[in-house]
């Protein structure tokens, strides 16, 4: 390039400067003519022009390049400018879109009625493709999977001073072929604090439930239990021999209950 270029004229300058001084010393001594030392001064200053012309080349050239290099830190702050703007500007969208997912989520949620647990459904209120759903109406029971079975008892108010939590029980699923089916045993587990009265009825009773034993209701074989099914319980009451009553759905009567004085 022009570097090179302009370090062989300085080294031709050299060159020729070492002749001129060997003529101008014969010149001197009148041992050679006057106009061979003009021209050997004629080319030097030929060269001189020279590398002069490629000095200004290459300062040029590093002009060149030093615009060239401004311009492309020109163009790299622009670039980072405007990929900066659009930068933002995703960030933004995407925060939109985010808060609309969310927001879709949530609606999307309130269409889908989910149980918070499986189980098996039963008093479906809902019968009706499109039928409309009231806020806070009851649409189903469900009774979970996993959850312990309770067999729930109406126990008169004037019987409820025998029974206590912890008694033992003999339940009988009237539902069931009598004769087929075995007699199961329970333990009172719950006692209501204080009397229910039947909307449909005006009857009052206090609330008892039994909860069977997981190995006796093992032995009813096929035998399918569901909620609401009639059960009679005959619950031990101490020096008595038993006491008997019948637990229906909350909607049904009392059909019998005994007891021995």
């Amino acid at each position: 390039g022009y570097s090179a270029q302009e370090s062989a004229k300085s080294k031709e300058i050299e060159l020729i400067n070492d002749e001129l001084v060997d003529i101008r010393s014969l010149v001197d001594k009148k041992l050679t003519l006057k106009s061979k030392l003009t021209e050997y001064e004629r080319e030097a200053t030929r060269i001189e022009g020279e590398r002069s012309q490629l000095v200004s080349s290459i300062a040029q050239a590093k002009g060149a390049i030093a615009e060239v290099e401004l311009q492309i830190l020109q163009l790299d702050k622009e670039f980072s400018s405007e990929t900066g703007s659009e930068l933002r500007d995703v960030d933004a969208k995407i925060a939109e879109f985010e808060e609309r997912k969310v927001t879709s989520e949530d609606q999307l949620s309130r269409i889908d009625i989910r149980a918070p647990s499986s189980g098996t459904v039963y008093q479906s209120s809902i019968h009706t493709v499109g039928g409309v759903i009231s806020a806070g109406e009851p649409i189903m029971l469900i009774v979970p999977d996993t959850d312990t079975l309770t067999v729930e008892v109406k126990a008169a108010p004037q019987d409820i001073d025998q029974i206590l939590v912890g008694q033992r029980a003999l339940l009988r699923f009237t539902a069931f072929n009598v004769r087929t089916t075995p007699e199961t045993e329970g333990v009172v587990s719950m006692i209501a604090a204080d009397v229910t009265r039947d909307q449909h009825t005006n009857e009052v009773y206090y609330v008892v439930r039994i909860t069977p034993d997981p190995k006796d209701l093992t032995e009813l074989g096929p035998a399918s239990l569901i909620p609401g099914m009639p059960v009679e319980a005959f619950i031990r009451t101490g020096d008595r021999k038993m006491l008997s009553y019948l637990m229906k759905p909350l909607t049904d009567q009392m059909m019998r209950a005994f007891r021995d004085q």
